[in-house]
């Protein structure tokens, strides 16, 4: 394995620092409706006074109780990846990034920050180059996995603080430009790799022609827009852009299933930003399209192609951020296979998948959404040799992609520097495959391997199954 660098090579302090928030171009380059939803940088305003301003509005009971609440016993470094490959810098500690927000926290809205302020080390930003270290802290070195959270004895969600931290800079642009620009293709486009309806339905055409190839397929489709079926399934734009394989991989287990299936011409992204920007606005504007496509087409239900935070955003935030009545069941297409082998509605050979593979449980499927045995069961059955990494399900480490730090290419090297840790789990387990059910994650993982040079590769859920498959 790659030697690790030495801790504190990269810290907070010499992240890369913007004074100026946002530049003038591309505030002129949004369309109207994104200058309202997403402010830019303004010379002429007072950013921390609208930072504070902000504070007092959105603030929540949870948000509330989770400032309060902490008692700095240190048990979240413990925890996080971050910490444990820097243990000699305390910037990188769920407790100090946490604490950035709460001694505002204090100053602005606790009165002991407000008649005691050195006693409770109560503090407020003064100007712009300290909202933009805020944002490096928040953004930067935190991937909100939640492990922390889970860990702690006082039920402090770290990962909430981190948020709405979040959502505040965003709402005054002071966001990395990875973030920026995503959040700007989704509100342009409706997806966050501003795939054209062009694109969209040649890939599925091509997919299917592709397909159809096989006489044994040669019935098979990739429905748009039917109406009345069992499900509407709903895919990350990645599939679309870069891996078309695996709608292939759904489309042709859905056949043999015999499912009654759809996908819409509209409305088919399940993946939400919003999540990570905090930004409500945009998260619920997206769930939106969503649910209201199902509603249209009348699905059954909505079924959740491999994404992570995709499924946590469909199933359970959307609902909220859009204040959408939940009146369609939901699932991960993970469940869904795991239906059709339990009712042998599709035949498979496990010893076609002969590799030992092990499973990375993603952050917002096990830690937030509570599934971890499903995929378990559906790998028993078409893999010969399954094994598990250690440690496993809710107190897995994240693969280092999460939190949308993908999309912050200024935060990768101290992002791999805080993947040692993950590629010494993956190293342990002796695999050739790892298995993930989250298009995030295979690229975080994909990273991972590549930087620690490790002798394996990503796989999911759906590749496994459609190999093991027996017509």
């Amino acid at each position: 394995m790659k030697t690790v660098k030495a801790a504190k090579s990269l810290s907070v302090e010499n992240l890369p620092l913007d004074v100026a928030t946002q530049d003038k171009a591309r505030a002129d380059a949004l369309p109207s409706i994104q200058k309202d939803m997403l402010r830019t940088y303004d010379p002429a305003a007072d950013n921390v006074r609208r930072f504070l301003d902000l504070l007092a509005e959105r603030i929540t009971r949870p948000v509330a109780a989770s400032l309060a609440a902490c008692v700095h016993c240190g048990l979240c470094v413990e925890s996080c990846h971050y910490a444990l490959t820097h243990p000699d810098d305390p910037t990188m500690t769920p407790v100090y990034k946490a604490d950035q927000i709460r001694k505002i926290f204090k100053r602005r809205i606790d009165w002991t920050g407000r008649i005691f302020p050195w006693w409770v080390k109560a503090g407020t930003p003064r100007g712009d180059e300290d909202l933009n270290r805020l944002k490096n802290i928040v953004f930067g070195t935190c991937s909100a996995c939640r492990r922390c959270t889970l860990n702690c004895p006082m039920g402090v969600d770290t990962a909430i603080l981190i948020r709405f931290t979040r959502g505040l800079l965003t709402e005054l642009g002071i966001v990395p430009e990875g973030v920026f620009n995503v959040s700007r293709d989704e509100w342009e486009t409706g997806n966050q790799m501003a795939v054209t309806p062009l694109d969209f339905l040649e890939t599925l055409q091509w997919m299917r022609d592709d397909l159809r190839a096989d006489p044994k397929l040669a019935g098979l489709d990739i429905p748009v827009d039917l109406p009345g079926c069992d499900f509407m399934y709903t895919i990350n734009p990645r599939e679309i852009k870069f891996d078309p394989r695996s709608i292939a991989q759904a489309a042709k287990i859905f056949h043999l299933a015999g499912e009654k299936w759809t996908l819409p011409s509209a409305g088919w992204d399940q993946t939400n930003f919003g999540l990570f920007s905090g930004d409500d606005r945009l998260g619920g504007a997206l769930a939106r399209n969503l649910y209201e496509a199902a509603i249209r087409l009348r699905a059954g239900r909505i079924v959740i192609s491999e994404c992570g935070h995709g499924y946590r955003s469909t199933r359970w935030e959307g609902y909220n951020w859009a204040q959408y009545d939940q009146d369609l069941p939901s699932e991960s297409v993970v469940r869904t296979l795991q239906r059709y082998l339990r009712e042998k509605r599709i035949r498979v050979d496990k010893t076609k998948n002969d590799l030992p593979v092990t499973f990375h449980d993603s952050c917002n499927v096990a830690r937030s959404g509570g599934m971890t045995e499903e995929p378990r069961d559906v790998l028993r059955r078409v893999c010969a040799d399954f094994r598990e990494m250690t440690p496993n399900r809710t107190e897995n480490y994240c693969c280092t992609g999460g939190g949308g730090l993908l999309s912050m290419a200024e935060y990768r090297p101290l992002r791999m520097e805080a993947a040692a840790i993950k590629a010494r789990q993956l190293e342990a387990t002796g695999a050739k495959l790892v298995c993930t059910i989250c298009h995030n994650c295979v690229d975080g993982l994909n990273d991972v391997i590549k930087h620690y040079k490790l002798d394996m590769r990503v796989v999911q859920v759906l590749e496994l199954v459609e190999n093991a498959l027996v017509y």
